[in-house]
């Protein structure tokens, strides 16, 4: 299992990501139907504007074959805020698949001086709203969505190395 940046030759992954979906976790992440995708959606699946967007994703190997088992991705929403979605296939769930993607994704909000992260996850799905408990998320009710949660974490800021100055 490894985890990388998405890349733009990453599409036909991607597409087999969405369609090995089972409809729960389709619904759980408010995912579209493989039949409502169109070529422009899978090419920005796999090419995340770099300024204001990341996108991970996970790999296995199943008899020389890779396959995306999983992706986490975030989106800058405000200045140091950054909005994440993360999905990971029913097969692999429970198997360190999600903390992978997320400890990654977090690493990489913290490398970019990022200072929160935030997400929204139905109400009904508790084994969401329990994971990101263990990873020390906040999860509060929605403001104005009463059959969502709203999750939050403050990120921990890297400090610069000794050997460089701080920025002006």
């Amino acid at each position: 299992m490894s985890v990388r940046s998405i890349r733009r030759d990453d599409e036909v992954l991607w597409l087999e990501l969405m369609k090995d979906m089972s409809w729960a976790t389709r619904y759980k992440r408010g995912a579209r139907r493989v039949e409502d995708l169109n070529p422009e959606d899978a090419r920005r699946a796999v090419s995340p504007d770099p300024t204001r967007e990341i996108a991970l994703v996970s790999l296995a190997a199943r008899g020389g074959e890779e396959k995306m088992a999983g992706i986490a991705r975030a989106t800058e929403i405000r200045s140091g805020t950054w909005e994440f979605a993360l999905v990971v296939l029913d097969q692999w769930q429970r198997r360190g698949v999600g903390r992978r993607l997320m400890m990654a994704l977090m690493d990489t909000l913290q490398e970019r001086q990022g200072k929160m992260i935030e997400g929204d996850v139905l109400a009904s799905n508790r084994n969401m709203l329990d994971f990101v408990a263990r990873l020390g998320f906040e999860i509060q009710p929605h403001p104005d969505q009463p059959h969502v949660k709203r999750v939050e974490r403050r990120l921990r800021q890297r400090a610069a190395p000794a050997n460089q100055a701080p920025a002006p």
